[in-house]
């Protein structure tokens, strides 16, 4: 009877892990994107926590925003291959987690989340520097004459081009790096600087060479456009 009961058991958390949900640790998870760079890789919190700083080669959908939750989870993620799932701390991973199980998917649940991978010292992609809230327009023309080109990248949280944007930006700033120095500006947290400029929509593009804007480009740009002016 005992030896019954205990293969039942195994016999359970072998479906359990299986056909639901299995936690592994930051490290384990580490090893596991080295060797596959295109495992589905999923980042349940803010947009914002995304931008500041991100495991590379996750893909962003905020938990909280059940529409857009729902709708990039149905465009972006395949149920043939298992989705590794994560938030700050474990609290949104979890709720999302048992979600995708539900829907079908096979999920690991990285334990303790961001947190637990800063603590084990593994990398992140982090964000661009940011300027401070309430630039003034006399701090503005300090930051843009410099040695270096200067390219200003004026954004909000909210902005989908902006978003899709962003990749190219990071490219320039590390391709270019020692040539170009890229500022980005959050228009919602610079209210005034960009009335001051006449900036009406975003995204929107400005670059500087010492301390002159030699180009400006409003809406969305791909790489190729931004190279060709730093060229």
């Amino acid at each position: 009877m005992i030896r019954l009961l205990s293969s039942l058991l195994l016999l359970i958390i072998s479906a359990g892990t299986a056909f639901g949900q299995t936690k592994i640790t930051a490290s384990e998870a580490a090893k596991i994107f080295e060797k596959n760079k295109k495992v589905q890789l999923l980042d349940v919190r803010t947009q914002k926590e995304y931008t500041d700083k991100h495991i590379a080669n996750s893909v962003n959908l905020d938990w909280n925003q059940k529409t857009e939750f729902e709708e990039g989870l149905l465009s972006k993620f395949n149920k043939k291959s298992p989705v590794y799932v994560y938030c700050l701390s474990g609290g949104r991973s979890a709720q999302a987690a048992k979600n995708l199980v539900e829907r079908g998917f096979t999920v690991y649940e990285i334990e303790g989340g961001i947190l637990k991978w800063e603590a084990a010292n593994l990398p992140l992609e982090k964000s661009l520097s940011q300027t401070p809230k309430g630039l003034t327009l006399k701090q503005f023309k300090a930051l843009t004459k410099d040695d270096q080109m200067v390219l200003v990248d004026f954004h909000a949280s909210w902005c989908g081009p902006c978003k899709e944007m962003e990749p190219f930006i990071k490219q320039v700033a590390e391709k270019h790096k020692g040539k170009v120095k890229v500022l980005k500006i959050d228009v919602d947290e610079n209210n005034t600087l960009t009335k001051q400029l006449g900036i009406t929509s975003i995204p929107v593009l400005y670059l500087y060479k010492g301390g002159k804007r030699i180009w400006k480009h409003t809406g969305f740009a791909d790489l190729k456009t931004i190279e060709k002016q730093l060229n």
